[in-house]
């Protein structure tokens, strides 16, 4: 009826304007002015709804996947993981005029392992204002699922080492929480030694294990593929010039600021050393700490690079406390080894008070050598290993622990948290 009373009123204008012989002209010429402004009105409607539907469906992925890395963390519940979404997509809504008519919902699938999440907007419609008002509304879906049987807190990366992965005399590696994995193809790329145990959610081989019952738990997975370097892309830091060069510390009690420290750096003679959030650049020489001294790193990682640029944490370190960056170009890394570093150096932690090592060890060329009589790692909220190989001698008792969320240091893609893949 409006849209017939609108018609016949823009025909009276045409008629007004017209000479009588030129009336049914502008007559037909007002009917049909309606009928191309609905078309160019159906037109832009499904513009702007396509429009819509595609940014819609960018939030529910986006959302989707956000929620579902908070399963990883044991925030698993439907009314838990609802309110996470409705905050996650309200925030990627922020200043659009259709925040307010959006409904946002979200809940765990397949027993906690998946997030599913709903969402409608009311979109205005601009052939409804022709005609009458008329709102119309749209949905997007998304899931996001987590891969995999297990995190990632311990790889080897040497495609064909012996023994890749290895653990001897009464040395413990524990994992419970999350998988250790070897990408070597050999016969015998992960083993389990004399009194050694190696216990984990998941113990994967690309190749195979040599162990007995009771030295791997569980039973291995082997011909597991491999999983590469997860940070093959990670940019190496930049640095200049030296800030120190052949730099020893012995006794008493100091605090370093990130720099370059050229020929190494050696704390010794029963020190006490707090290094001060950052980077700290250790060139052409070892970090290394002994004679009963102690090193504290607060939000500050090691990157290693040039000759003989190794780690050595010897059986007479005091103590070993070291938490990862939060920000910056090592943000989650402890340690990062240059890639262009000679391969097969050892970096090691015999120290047997090294408790806390919380973040991410990446020595993609290099042999972490674990050989301390104590516990290792146990008081990390989580600690992840990324080597060339890993050998653990002696009586170590390593605990990689998975607590992601309970620390604010991040954790590299690609290991730690299982990853989520998006469905729809």
């Amino acid at each position: 009826m409006l849209l017939r009373t609108a018609i016949f009123q823009i025909a009276k204008i045409a008629v007004r304007f017209s000479s009588d012989g030129q009336a049914s002209i502008a007559l037909n010429a007002a009917l049909g002015i309606p009928v191309l402004m609905i078309v160019a009105g159906v037109a832009i409607d499904m513009t702007n709804l396509n429009s819509h539907r595609s940014n819609l469906q960018n939030v529910a992925d986006s959302t989707a996947i956000a929620s579902a890395k908070e399963l990883r963390t044991g925030n698993g519940g439907t009314q838990t993981i609802n309110a996470i979404a409705q905050n996650i997509a309200q925030a990627s809504l922020a200043g659009s005029a259709l925040a307010a008519s959006t409904i946002t919902d979200a809940q765990t699938i397949d027993d906690g392992k998946a997030v599913k999440v709903t969402m409608t907007q009311v979109v205005p419609s601009l052939v409804g204002k022709l005609i009458a008002p008329e709102l119309v509304t749209i949905r997007a879906r998304a899931t996001a699922r987590l891969s995999g049987s297990a995190a990632v807190c311990l790889l080897a990366l040497n495609r064909s080492a012996i023994k890749s992965l290895e653990a001897q005399q009464t040395a413990l590696l524990t994992g419970t929480e999350c998988g250790l994995y070897s990408d070597s193809t050999a016969a015998n790329s992960i083993i389990a030694k004399g009194q050694a145990r190696i216990t984990a959610k998941l113990i994967c081989s690309a190749g195979g294990a040599v162990g007995n019952t009771a030295g791997l738990t569980p039973p291995p997975t082997t011909d597991c593929p491999p999983i590469g370097d997860p940070l093959a892309s990670r940019p190496m830091p930049s640095f200049g010039a030296c800030n120190e060069t052949g730099r020893v510390i012995s006794g008493g009690t100091q605090t370093l600021n990130p720099g370059v420290y050229c020929g190494g750096l050696h704390i010794t003679g029963g020190a006490k050393v707090i290094a001060n959030p950052g980077v700290f650049i250790i060139k052409d020489g070892p970090l290394t700490v002994d004679g009963d001294s102690s090193l504290t790193a607060n939000e500050a990682g090691f990157f290693l690079t040039g000759t003989n640029a190794r780690l050595n944490f010897a059986p007479g370190a005091n103590t070993i406390n070291l938490k990862a960056p939060i920000t910056g170009p090592l943000a989650g890394l402890l340690v990062f080894e240059d890639r262009n570093n000679a391969a097969g150096a050892q970096y090691q932690v015999q120290s047997d008070d090294a408790r806390n090592l919380l973040g991410t060890i990446y020595l993609p060329r290099g042999v972490l050598a674990i050989g301390s009589n104590a516990r290792v790692a146990d008081q990390s909220a989580y600690t992840v290993v990324i080597a060339d190989s890993v050998v653990l001698t002696g009586g170590p008792n390593m605990i990689l622990n998975a607590n992601y969320g309970s620390t604010n240091v991040p954790v590299p893609e690609g290991v730690g948290p299982r990853p989520v893949t998006l469905e729809r």
